[in-house]
Parts: C-alpha cells; sequence; structure tokens
C-alpha cells in the first residue's frame, strides 16, 4: 500500500517541484494531441483523394449505365405509348420478362405558382374570423398545419386536397374555399429525378431488388427525355 503524502509536509521546494511536474504533463499532453491531430489531417490529406477518384469513377459509370438503360427502352417506350396509349401522366414504366423486371421514369415534387399566396392569404383571414373559443382554436390550428410548407418552401399537395374537402363541405361558397381553389389552380408540380430501378426472382421465388443508386445520378444533357413529361397542353 502506498503512502500519502500531504502537501503540508512537503518543502517549498518539493511543492514548486510537484507543480512543474504537473505543468509539463499538461503541455505534453497538449502537445501529443496536437501531433496526433496533425497526423490524422495528414492521414485524411493521403486517403481522400483516392476515395474520391474511386467515388467519381463509380458515378462516372453510373451515370453511363443509367443513360444506357434509357437509350436501349426509348424505341420500346414510344411505341408503347403509340401502340396502348399511356396516359401523358403516368411516371413509371415496368419492363418484365421472365424472373426480371426494370421500372424506370421520373419522380415529381409538389410545387406552387406565385398566385398561390393570394389564396393563402385568403384562406389566413377567413379563418381568423372563426370563433375564439376552445373548440375553434383547436380547429383553426389544424386547418393552418394543412398550410404549412416544407423544408423547401413548397406546400403539400395531399394536404391542400384534404383542406378542399373540409372547405367543400363545411365552408361551401367562403373565401375558405375560393383561396383553395385558387391555390389548388396554381399547383405546379415539378420534375425531382429520373430514376431506374432493377428486381429479379432468386431461387427461392422472393422478389430481390437489386442494389443500385440510380437516382441521384444526373442524366447527360444530351439526353433528351421529354417525350415521357406530361403533355403541357
Amino acid at each position: 500500500m502506498s503512502e500519502t503524502i500531504s502537501l503540508s509536509d512537503l518543502t517549498p521546494a518539493q511543492r514548486a517541484q510537484l507543480v512543474q511536474e504537473e505543468k509539463e504533463r499538461v503541455k505534453n499532453e497538449k502537445d501529443k494531441r496536437a501531433k496526433d491531430l496533425i497526423a490524422l489531417d495528414e492521414l485524411a490529406a493521403e486517403t481522400l483523394p483516392g476515395s474520391m477518384a474511386i467515388l467519381r469513377e463509380a458515378s462516372e459509370n453510373l451515370e453511363k449505365a443509367k443513360a444506357q438503360v434509357f437509350n436501349h427502352f426509348e424505341s420500346y417506350l414510344k411505341m408503347k405509348i403509340a401502340t396502348i396509349g399511356v396516359k401523358s401522366n403516368q411516371q413509371t414504366h415496368t419492363i418484365t420478362v421472365g424472373t426480371e423486371s426494370i421500372k424506370l421514369g421520373y419522380r415529381i415534387t409538389d410545387g406552387y405558382g406565385e398566385n398561390a399566396s393570394y389564396g393563402i392569404a385568403m384562406v389566413h383571414k377567413f379563418l381568423s374570423t372563426l370563433g375564439k373559443d376552445e373548440n375553434s382554436k383547436k380547429l383553426l390550428g389544424s386547418l393552418m398545419r394543412l398550410l404549412q410548407r416544407n423544408g423547401k418552401g413548397d406546400l403539400d399537395s395531399k394536404k391542400v386536397l384534404e383542406l378542399r374537402q373540409i372547405a367543400d363541405k363545411d365552408y361551401p361558397g367562403t373565401d375558405f374555399q375560393k383561396g383553395v381553389e385558387i391555390i389548388q389552380e396554381e399547383y405546379k408540380p415539378k420534375l425531382s429525378k429520373w430514376f431506374i430501378e432493377a428486381y429479379y426472382t432468386d431461387k427461392t421465388g422472393v422478389e430481390q431488388s437489386l442494389p443500385l443508386s440510380m437516382t441521384s445520378v444526373d442524366l447527360p444533357k444530351d439526353i433528351d427525355l421529354t417525350f415521357l413529361l406530361p403533355n403541357e397542353d
């Protein structure tokens, strides 16, 4: 068992030595941490460029594969539209042969024109006239939440539809209903991404998804897929 030494038992010189030793210990720890951080930065600088090159090559290969698949199916899709008659707002197309399937198409996100703000203002103004009792406040809060914008500043079309159903049922002929109508008329969905998904049935009969991450890879600018988009008229 080590004997505990009281500072009061030490001479001034011994206490000064202990203080100096503690300062040196703290300094050594700081120096070691500083060196370790430098070594960490050097390791990152050594590792990252090579890794980025690998990922950049993978991204370029995905871009090429994505373009090739859409090019391969361009004639098929145009013939499908001409022969079967596909709705102009059809966003996905699935091609299946045997146990393999490819699904390709585009995704959209909600968007609204500038005039939607007038409709929103009308709705807000009308809702502010509702009663001030507790039940009315709860209803007002619920309706206001349906007009909340997402992180990108857009309304949720599903919530707007829900708001329209409430307006038609409970507030017909009011500025509430007219305001929601204006909002819906200004609905302008935006093209988000062209995507490709692939599936196959394994030996046990279970459908499996082929691991791909093509959605985030942009198509080359010379690939024209506007024939798959809804007609403006």
